[in-house]
């Protein structure tokens, strides 16, 4: 009874298609699970770019509304002079700052400052 037990061994070999077989398998494998990696942090990246692009866009429209204040101001004050030079008469138009009398001529004699009638 004490025989010992032989075990058969089965070998068994690779052909050179089943090794190339393998080998491109397994890079299939692991470009698989790079192109998984590639795809989530470029996912991530995008995100960031696009909540910092958000961001900017947000300033950008405070600062257009602003700017747009500011000129609609400065229109209104030009439309408003315009109207008023148009509508006025020519002896209530403003000439260089000073105003014009009727039948009153002034002339400006040189000094700072001081402005003569044509008398």
């Amino acid at each position: 009874m004490n025989q010992p037990i032989e075990a058969d061994v089965i070998t068994y070999t690779f052909t050179f298609i089943e090794i190339i077989s393998l080998i491109t398998g397994v890079a299939s494998i692991v470009l698989g699970i790079f192109a998984i990696w590639l795809t989530l942090h470029l996912k991530r990246e995008s995100d960031n770019v696009n909540k910092e692009t958000k961001e900017l866009l947000v300033d950008i429209k405070v600062d257009a509304k602003s700017v747009t204040r500011g000129v609609m101001s400065e229109m209104e004050k030009w439309g408003e002079l315009g109207r008023n030079v148009l509508t006025s008469s020519s002896s209530e138009r403003l000439s260089g700052g000073v105003g014009v009398q009727a039948g009153v001529e002034h002339s400006y004699n040189g000094k700072k400052g001081e402005l003569t009638d044509g008398k």
